[in-house]
């Protein structure tokens, strides 16, 4: 019974980790997640930028989504995703 005891709350501790570390990379609405939403600037600090910036308001990401936005959008076969919806097939 003393073993039941103490390998219960160890086993309650690693399911309880393994929720947290699935939590910090979960992305609902936007691309970023809770904690990959931010740049540090810990190293490569320059005079003029923070030391925790969001990663939408940086530079490089601003210049990405310039570029998505420009892009030609790609035709969508409407008959080819009905198919793949009877058939159950996921596409990436």
């Amino acid at each position: 019974m003393r073993k039941i005891f103490l390998i219960l709350p160890i086993f309650l501790l690693c399911i309880t980790m393994a929720h947290a570390v699935n939590f910090g990379t979960y992305k609902t609405e936007t691309e970023y997640g809770l904690i990959d939403g931010f740049k540090w600037n810990f190293f490569n600090k320059d005079k003029d930028t923070p030391l925790v910036q969001l990663k939408s308001e940086t530079k490089e990401e601003i210049e990405r989504l310039e570029r998505e936005k420009n892009k030609p959008k790609e035709e969508v076969n409407e008959a080819q995703m009905y198919r793949f919806m009877l058939e159950n097939v996921n596409t990436f």
